[in-house]
């Protein structure tokens, strides 16, 4: 299929999606199917057909039987794709095809007798051209920053039947522009065809596809790397792979987290346009990168305790539990700072998310005089259990994870009012964790990490599968 610039824009855009280095493994991955590749077909033929009409054909000049002739202000005035085709050639691209095409032409002609005494004469005619057939072979790759590019490598074209009705001029010309001219016209509009769906895609597809996110903030100092690690794949299945980073940095420490992305299963189900993978890895990297930048340093205070809950963050609360606290300090407010010590690790199953993070519980006693002292430090091992999900936000689709259960082991580390037994505090510290924890934890997961999209291009209908180290979606999608 061949374009001019917007036609090219909306096929390289919806090709790649979508939207480095080598031998990087991928954390995130997306198929466009054969489903997804006919939707492109759909979107791009009236587009097609209506840029085409406006390619220029240069004049065409000549001399036969000591006659100079030219045609003049060549110009499309209808251009019709009743049959059009997409298909992945594998190993090597993708393959565009339109046929039985047809193509109507208006041009001003001149003729001039090379001998005396010149007669010459002028006029109108109208061509008529049935049988256009066109393929274009178009592979994507990516640059030295990971973002998609887009390469128009091959295009042939053939032009079937020609008819010209003549206005104007001297019959014996009839003869003259239908053989000699003919050959021209059809050399020149399979060449103006192709060098202008070439050069759209090749310019303009390219710098539509820089406008698809490789890099997306999520705030707090910390971003994802979307970028391509290696080129689109072209698979014997009939779908288009992207393999990509899916990498969390922190914007002024991008240092690559110590972790390897598991492999994505084989693709066995190709019933939506796009099927969209996310590894287990990306997860890990931001717990990698929130246990660096300290984010999930957190303290619980006696007002983030819901009226309805018996246990208060208060010496009192703990008289039974921890006698020697109340004795040390009585009723008195308690602060719980939570840290973590290493960064979290997930795992994701066919029914849930689980992570885990190390940390420390400092139990803080705020003193009458102000003063805040540390009566003891409990090593923690947090357990995490999370659902995924989609959200779509102005036109926008997001994955997210809700935590909805935890619970800690816990150790004590070090303490002030001498030792005692952990294990009488782990009913206490799992109530008061799961309270004050989960809606912090929640505060930055719910949002969920953007799925990149260029505009324009929205995902519909998405539904979430999980499985061993991954959540994937499959989704239909709509350019607008």
């Amino acid at each position: 299929m061949l374009v001019s610039s917007s036609a090219a824009a909306q096929v390289a855009v919806l090709l790649a999606l979508i939207s480095c280095c080598w031998a990087v493994s991928p954390g995130f991955r997306t198929e466009v199917t054969q489903k997804g590749l006919d939707y492109v077909r759909t979107v791009a033929v009236p587009v097609l057909e209506k840029e085409i009409s406006q390619i220029a054909i240069p004049d065409i000049s000549g001399d036969s039987d000591s006659t100079s002739y030219t045609l003049s202000s060549i110009h499309v005035t209808a251009f019709s794709i009743p049959s059009s085709s997409i298909a992945i050639v594998p190993g090597t691209g993708v393959r565009a095809t339109m046929s039985g095409a047809t193509m109507s032409l208006h041009a001003n002609w001149h003729y001039r007798m090379d001998w005396w005494p010149h007669i010459s004469d002028s006029g109108t005619c109208d061509v008529s051209i049935s049988g256009v057939s066109v393929v274009l072979t178009v592979t994507f790759g990516a640059d030295s920053k990971g973002h998609p590019t887009v390469s128009a490598d091959g295009c042939s074209a053939g032009i079937g039947s020609m008819s010209i009705d003549f206005h104007g001029g001297a019959s014996f010309l009839y003869n003259l522009f239908s053989s000699e001219i003919a050959g021209s016209i059809k050399g020149s509009v399979a060449s103006q065809v192709c060098s202008a769906g070439k050069q759209a895609i090749n310019s303009q597809g390219n710098a539509a596809l820089e406008s698809l996110p490789v890099i997306v903030d999520i705030g707090l100092g910390v971003e994802i790397d979307y970028a391509l690690v290696g080129p689109p794949v072209y698979n014997t299945a009939n779908y288009l792979e992207t393999l990509h980073k899916g990498e969390f940095y922190l914007e002024k420490d991008p240092q690559e987290a110590p972790y390897t992305p598991v492999e994505f299963p084989v693709p066995t189900a190709f019933d939506r346009m796009m099927y969209i993978w996310l590894s287990a890895y990306i997860a890990d990297t931001a717990g990698y990168v929130f246990a660096k930048s300290g984010i999930l340093h957190y303290t619980i205070t006696p007002a983030m305790v819901p009226s309805d809950i018996p246990i208060k963050l208060n010496t009192k609360s703990f008289e039974g539990i921890v006698p020697a606290l109340y004795k040390a300090y009585p009723d008195m407010p308690i602060n719980l700072a939570v840290n973590n010590t290493a960064p979290m690790t997930a795992n994701v199953t066919e029914t849930l998310i689980t992570g885990a993070i190390p940390g420390t519980v400092h139990v803080l006693v705020q003193q009458p005089n102000g003063t805040v002292v540390e009566a003891f430090v409990l090593g923690a091992l947090i357990h995490v259990n999370a659902t995924a999900g989609t959200h779509t936000t102005n036109n926008k689709v997001y994955v997210s994870a809700k935590a909805t259960y935890m619970y800690t082991d816990l150790q004590l580390i070090s303490s002030n009012i001498g030792t005692f037994n952990v294990a009488v505090l782990d009913i206490a510290v799992n109530a008061l964790a799961t309270l004050g924890v989960i809606p912090f934890i929640n505060s930055y997961t719910v949002p969920g990490i953007e799925i990149p999209m260029v505009d324009g291009v929205a995902l519909l209908n998405p539904t979430l599968q999980m499985g061993p180290g991954y959540v994937m979606i499959a989704t239909d999608f709509n350019y607008s």
